[in-house]
């Protein structure tokens, strides 16, 4: 079973000082790859996320959680297509009263692409798209 695997999660996967670093790691992430779940990241969603820990941490610990997140068994980087960005332009405008960013969208993209319909995310916009967040908090 694929989930779809946010920057929410994983910055609070990357970073114990997190408020959801707790959920994340500890609870939601053992349990589901000890069920056989594995996850997908978007490219948008990876660079977002080491770009924040470039910024808040440091570059050292930038490239390990890029180089580990690249190597593991149970996160797959998925790449993006053109008709990936053309519907992340569409969900973009369409959702003009939400928060929802492109990366966002992107995401949805995705996930609608792949036919995922869980996000390990803290990020509520992927509910407002119809998609189940999870860990629930």
């Amino acid at each position: 079973m694929l989930g779809y695997e946010d920057t929410s999660a994983l910055i609070a996967l990357y970073l114990p000082s997190d408020k959801y670093h707790r959920a994340a790691a500890a609870a939601y992430l053992q349990e589901s790859t000890s069920t056989g779940r594995r996850f997908v990241i978007g490219r948008p969603v990876l660079a977002e996320s080491i770009d924040g820990l470039t910024k808040r941490v440091s570059k050292r610990e930038a490239i390990e959680q890029l180089q580990f997140t690249e190597a593991s068994a149970v996160m797959r980087v998925e790449r993006d297509t053109e008709e990936d960005h053309a519907r992340a332009r569409e969900l973009f405008l369409r959702y003009d009263d939400q928060s929802v960013d492109m990366t966002d969208a992107l995401s949805f993209s995705l996930m609608e692409r792949l036919r995922i319909r869980e996000a390990f995310t803290f990020d509520d916009d992927f509910v407002v798209h119809g998609f189940t967040r999870m860990p629930e908090v």
